[in-house]
Parts: C-alpha cells; structure tokens; sequence
C-alpha cells in the first residue's frame, strides 16, 4: 500500500505541474512553408504589405499580405555586397528599417564573428522592394581596443527630434551616438547605456521605442547561436530579451526594480519556453491593420524542427504586447 500510494502522489505531482502555465505566450501559428530569419526588422507599408527583413542571404527580404504568411523570400537589400571593404560585406547582418523623411533606411552591420573591426552602413528605398535599395555605404566603425563593437544597429527619434543611434554587441555592451540630421553619420562620440557585468559580458541588439511618456531600452542578452543539442550552454546563458525605460531615449534606464541598465539590470520580456529555445533579435511595429503594437523577434526551435536548436532554422516569433503595467507584457496574438 505504501508504494501504491507513493506511486499515486507521484502522478498527482506530475498531473499539476502539467497544468502550470508557461510565464511566456506561444508565438503566433505561421502559415506556409519554413524561411530562415534572424535579427529581424519588420515595417508594413501604407498598402498594408509586410516586409520582414534577416540577417544573411545580403540582408534578406521576405514579404507577407497577413502578418501570419505565408510569408515568400522575395530577395535582398545588398545583392550585390556592401560598399563597405571588411570582411563581411557578403554577409550583412541585423538590418535595421524604419520610414523617415518618405523613405526607408536600412542600417546594417558588417563584421565577422568574434571581431571587433565592425563597421555600420546605410542602405535607402523609396519602396523597400528588391532592386530599390541604394547603398550609402558606411556611417561608423569600431575596430579593435575599443569599448564597443559595432554591430546591430537601431535608429530612434528623441523627445527633441532628433536622431540616435544605438549599437553594441559584448565588450562594453549597448552604446548610443547622435546621428546627422540627415541620418547619413555619427557626430558625437559613443556614450554607453547598458552593460552586463557577468563575463562575457552579454548584451546586444539595442532596440528603442517609445510608448507613452517613456522610451523603452530592449536588448538580447546571452549566447545566440551555434547550439548543439546535446551540449546546450547552462539553463538561462542562452539568448532572452530584457528591458528598461527612461523619459529619455539618451536614458538612464531602469528596470521594474529601479536598476540602471549600466549596472547589470533589466527586467525579464521573454525566455525560452517549450518550442521557443534563446529567443532574441527584437523589435516593435506598429500594424496599421489592428493599431496594435507586435512584438517580433526569432528563436531557435527546440522540438517542431528538423534539427532541435540548431539555429539554422532560426525561426520568426510574433506576439502582442500588454503596456497596461507601463512595462510591456507579452500576449498571444
């Protein structure tokens, strides 16, 4: 009787942590077949077309009539490689797109993996359709003994108007410098604004948005990528996406709990949780079709995928978002 009862608190101890709900929301269900996505930046034009844009394939472009697909790879940004001569300009990674000024600018990184000779560039469309991208080559570098590395570049507006330029990726983390006012350059000196004291120093993928009276500081922070399924890194050192606000896009900004971002803070958005393994790369936009803010960012599928966690099939991740607490909370879409 004794084992028969242990045996039956077991499976009522299995049955209720069956019923616990994951803190995260499940991505929305994508229609159509499988495309690669990295570091994705997402814009929907006045005709309610979606372009999703990727790290790799020369700044992918892949576009949608419903935000849920299907979705069809329709080109590049770069086709042609970027202007800018180092290493990496066949590869162009996290590609940054917003509308100013009736165009489209696209900020992009050039760099390989591990090295600080990094340089930002600028791509403008009037359409962002393949073939209508015209490269304006370089707007800042990093090279190596430097503080920052720049790579993942993310243009914002200030409470004045004016434009920055945030960036950074490890070393000294997530740094800002003001841009020209035709968005063509740096012309100030980096200042950072989040770092990571736990070695290697995680951080990257800077994204700012404003909501309300704040400005919102998102950045991935952890390792992203060359996972091997039967050797993952230690629960929790793997990609997740934290944030802070400030009433400045220059900051400070602080988490939930009052800690500047420069001193290890930041407050939790999204972690790994049953198909969605190191989920970062994010951004916000705004979807003319509902006037609701979405979420988007890739993870690295950890079941429904060929090959559980490699991140070759880097997969698209939407969700809504819940500003009601003033900080953003994820919701199914």
């Amino acid at each position: 009787m004794l084992r028969k009862g242990f045996v039956l608190a077991i499976i009522a101890c299995l049955a209720v942590a069956n019923t616990v709900q994951s803190p995260f929301p499940d991505p929305l269900p994508l229609k159509g077949p499988f495309f690669f996505v990295h570091d994705p930046s997402l814009v929907q034009r006045p005709d309610g077309k979606y372009f999703l844009f990727t790290t790799h394939d020369k700044a992918g472009i892949i576009t949608a009539t419903h935000l849920d697909g299907p979705w069809t790879v329709v080109g590049s940004i770069l086709p042609n490689n970027s202007t800018i001569q180092l290493p990496g300009r066949d590869d162009i990674w996290a590609p940054d797109v917003s509308f100013h000024n009736d165009q489209y600018y696209a900020y992009y990184a050039v760099s390989t993996f591990g090295s600080q000779d990094s340089a930002i560039g600028l791509a403008i469309s009037s359409t962002m359709e393949p073939g209508s991208w015209v490269d304006h080559g370089l707007v800042y570098n990093s090279t190596t003994g430097d503080d920052f590395n720049t790579i993942d570049p993310n243009l914002s507006i200030d409470e004045h108007g004016n434009p920055v330029l945030s960036f950074g990726s490890f070393w000294d983390d997530i740094f800002q410098a003001s841009l020209t006012k035709n968005l063509t350059a740096v012309n100030s000196n980096p200042v950072g604004v989040s770092f990571n004291s736990t070695s290697p120093n995680p951080e990257e993928g800077a994204f700012v948005w404003k909501h309300d009276s704040f400005f919102y500081l998102f950045i991935s922070s952890g390792l992203c990528c060359g996972f091997v399924a039967d050797d993952l890194p230690p629960p929790g050192d793997e990609y997740k996406v934290f944030v802070g606000r400030s009433t400045s896009a220059h900051g400070p900004f602080l988490d939930a709990k009052g800690i500047d971002m420069r001193d290890t803070g930041g407050t939790l958005v999204l972690g790994s949780h049953g198909n969605v393994y190191a989920p970062g790369g994010q951004v916000i936009f705004t979807d003319r079709t509902t006037n609701k803010d979405v979420f988007v960012y890739h993870y690295v599928p950890a079941i429904d995928s060929p090959s559980p966690y490699n991140d070759s099939f880097s997969s698209l991740g939407l969700n809504g978002i819940d500003w009601s607490s003033g900080w953003p909370v994820l919701t199914e879409l």
